[in-house]
C-alpha cells in the first residue's frame, strides 16, 4: 500500500455553494498520495451528500459525521484519524491550486520541518491579491529565532494566525499532543499555531503562493455580533498563554502584545458591524459597547503609541475616540462606513492607509 503523504483535513459546515470547488481542487491535485478528511459538522443542508457522491468515485475521500461542536472540533476529529507524513487545512468554502500539495511536500520533506508556511492567494473586494507575510523566505528558522521572533508575531498580529496555508509534520503534532480549542468560535487557529510554534524547532516560509482564500460574507464565522466576537476577544486577552502553552516569553511583554491585538482586533470589529446588513440600533449599541468598555479605554490609554503604530487613518481616528469617549465621533464614523461602503472606496481606503503609514 502506497504511503499517505499529505492528510487534509476539511470541517464542513452547510458549504453546499462552495463543496464543488473544494472538492474538485482536491481531486485535481499532482500529488497523488493523499487523504482528504472531510468533516461534516451537523450540517443542515446537503453537504453531506454531496461528499457522499464524491467519495463512491475517489476513495480518498474520507467522511466523518458528527453533531455540530465548532470547527476546532471538527478539525480535531480529522486530525486524531489522518495518516499522512503532513497534515494540512482546507477550509469549506475555500480552493487550492492543483500543485499547492505536491509543492509544500517537496519542500517540506526535503528539509524535514516541521511546519512549511506558504503566501495566501486572498479574495477581497472581487478579487484575488497575494498576501505575504514578515518573514524572509526560503531560510529554515530554528528555535531561538521562533521564540524570539515568531512567537511574538502570533501575539500580536494577525499574519500567520491561519492553519490553511500551512502543512505539519504529523509526528510533531501527535507528539507535543497539539490540538485546537473547542471552545472557541474564532482564532482557535492562532491557539493552534500558538503550540505548534511553540513546539517546533524546524519551520520554513515559502515564496509559493497556492491557497485561494474565499471571504463569504454569510459565513458562520463571519457573524460578528450573532458570535459576540468582542465578548471572544476579551476572553482570549485574559486567557493565560503563559502558563498554558509554556511560554518563555516574559510577562511585560506578553502583555503588552495581548493589549495591542486586543485593541486592533476591536477595530477591525467596529468595522465589521458597521458594513453589517442588520438593524442600526442592533450593531450600534453592540458597537458602542466595544468602544466604552472600560477595560478597550484603559489598554488604549496604556498602549497607545504601541497601538497605532505602523496603523494608517482609520485606526488613528478611531483610537482617538476611544480615548476621548467622543459617541458624535463615533456615530459618524460608523454612519461613514455603512453609507459609504463600497469594494472600490474600501480598496481606495486601504490604498491611502498605506501611505499615510509611510
Amino acid at each position: 500500500m502506497t504511503a499517505i503523504k499529505i492528510s487534509v483535513v476539511i470541517p464542513v459546515y452547510n458549504a453546499k455553494n462552495y463543496l464543488f470547488d473544494c472538492i474538485k481542487s482536491l481531486l485535481d491535485q499532482t500529488l497523488s498520495d493523499c487523504e482528504f478528511i472531510f468533516v461534516n459538522d451537523g450540517s443542515t443542508d446537503n453537504s453531506r451528500e454531496i461528499i457522499e457522491k464524491y467519495q463512491k468515485e475517489d476513495s480518498r475521500l474520507i467522511l466523518i459525521n458528527q453533531e455540530n461542536k465548532g470547527i476546532g472540533e471538527a478539525r480535531n476529529s480529522g486530525v486524531n484519524i489522518a495518516n499522512g507524513e503532513y497534515i494540512g487545512f482546507l477550509d469549506n468554502d475555500d480552493f487550492i491550486k492543483d500543485d499547492f500539495l505536491e509543492c509544500l511536500y517537496n519542500k517540506a520533506i526535503k528539509d524535514d520541518l516541521d511546519i512549511l508556511i506558504s503566501k495566501t492567494i486572498l479574495g477581497r473586494d472581487g478579487k484575488f491579491i497575494i498576501k505575504d507575510n514578515r518573514f524572509e523566505k526560503d531560510l529554515i528558522f530554528d528555535k531561538t529565532f521562533i521564540k524570539k521572533n515568531i512567537i511574538p508575531n502570533l501575539l500580536r498580529v494577525e499574519d500567520l494566525f491561519a492553519v490553511w496555508n500551512k502543512i505539519y509534520k504529523r509526528s510533531f503534532i501527535n507528539e507535543n499532543s497539539i490540538r485546537f480549542p473547542g471552545n472557541r468560535v474564532i482564532e482557535e487557529d492562532n491557539m493552534f499555531n500558538l503550540q505548534a510554534f511553540n513546539k517546533a524547532e524546524k519551520v520554513l516560509f515559502t515564496d509559493y503562493a497556492g491557497y485561494y482564500y474565499r471571504e463569504v460574507a454569510n459565513s458562520k464565522s463571519r457573524l460578528t455580533i450573532e458570535n459576540d466576537y468582542f465578548s471572544k476577544a476579551l476572553e482570549k486577552y485574559n486567557f493565560d498563554f503563559k502558563k498554558e502553552y509554556d511560554l518563555s516569553i516574559s510577562s511585560i511583554e506578553l502583555e503588552k502584545l495581548k493589549a495591542i491585538r486586543f485593541i486592533q482586533r476591536i477595530f477591525y470589529l467596529v468595522y465589521k458591524c458597521s458594513v453589517s446588513k442588520i438593524p442600526f440600533k442592533i450593531k450600534w449599541n453592540y458597537i458602542k459597547g466595544m468602544i466604552f468598555h472600560e477595560k478597550v479605554y484603559e489598554l488604549a490609554k496604556n498602549y497607545h503609541e504601541e497601538v497605532i503604530e505602523g496603523k494608517g487613518i482609520y485606526e488613528k481616528i478611531l483610537l482617538k475616540i476611544i480615548l476621548h469617549k467622543s459617541t458624535l465621533s463615533l456615530l459618524f464614523l460608523t454612519l461613514s462606513i455603512r453609507f459609504f461602503y463600497h469594494p472600490r472606496i474600501s480598496e481606495t481606503i486601504r490604498n491611502i492607509n498605506k501611505l499615510s503609514k509611510k
